[in-house]
């Protein structure tokens, strides 16, 4: 492979096949190639962008990587890391959008698909809530914990503060196991089931706490109703 970009066939070249062909005919390395136009000393962009999928593990990884650590690969400059992370974050919008469009109880696939890729690959745990309001739509969320999510990390009260100011009548929960399935552990339980009762006393219902692990989701609705009635 030639090193510049510029000495390919024309009709090989990323840009000219994604418009000859379509997006859906360039690989992922060739797809972000477009976004980073150039490459570094010795490496063209498309074997640039192919370093930077092989270490993030996949456009699920570019999703939550930080730019300190995409600062961290050679040749990989402000520049290019603005067009890389507002590319991501168009894709997290998109998804949200959808969300912000729905009832969400009535379609749950929405959120499910929304969080997975919010949360899927962050590389540590996060505690989110979604506020809903009467009629089921989504009307804010709130990260409120970083860390490992616990009983004695996660305060009912904070959480009922938050609801508050977004005016909520309702509370989908939802936290990630950046390394592990997306199971419910006994802490999990125990966390949820302290949630529920203390939103329950001042008549804010939970609908759900959502986990995602590496393997999908988990609806601990479906999965624990009893917690939930």
């Amino acid at each position: 492979m030639k090193p510049n970009i510029k000495e390919w066939p024309h009709d090989e070249r990323p840009r000219e096949m994604l418009l000859a062909k379509g997006p859906e005919a360039l690989s992922d390395a060739a797809l972000l190639a477009i976004l980073l136009r150039t490459g570094k000393k010795g490496q063209n962009a498309v074997e640039l962008a192919r370093e930077l999928i092989e270490r993030f593990g996949g456009f699920a990884g570019l999703l939550s990587a930080r730019s300190e650590d995409i600062l961290q690969v050679k040749g990989i400059g402000k520049a290019k890391i603005a067009q890389i992370l507002a590319a991501m974050e168009i894709v997290k919008r998109q998804a949200r959008q959808t969300l912000d469009k729905t009832i969400v109880i009535d379609n749950p696939e929405a959120l499910y698909a929304y969080l997975k890729t919010a949360m899927q690959s962050l590389p540590r745990e996060e505690f989110r809530v979604l506020h809903l309001n009467r009629s089921k739509y989504l009307i804010g969320e709130d990260t409120l914990f970083r860390g490992t999510v616990d009983e004695s990390a996660i305060y009912a009260r904070e959480v009922i503060d938050a609801a508050l100011r977004r005016k909520a009548t309702a509370l989908i929960f939802a936290h990630n196991h950046p390394n592990g399935p997306a199971s419910a552990s006994e802490q999990d339980k125990a966390l949820t089931a302290g949630l529920v009762n203390a939103c329950r006393s001042i008549q804010i219902a939970v609908l759900d706490h959502i986990i995602i692990g590496r393997d999908g989701f988990l609806s601990m609705r479906r999965s624990h109703p009893e917690i939930f009635t």
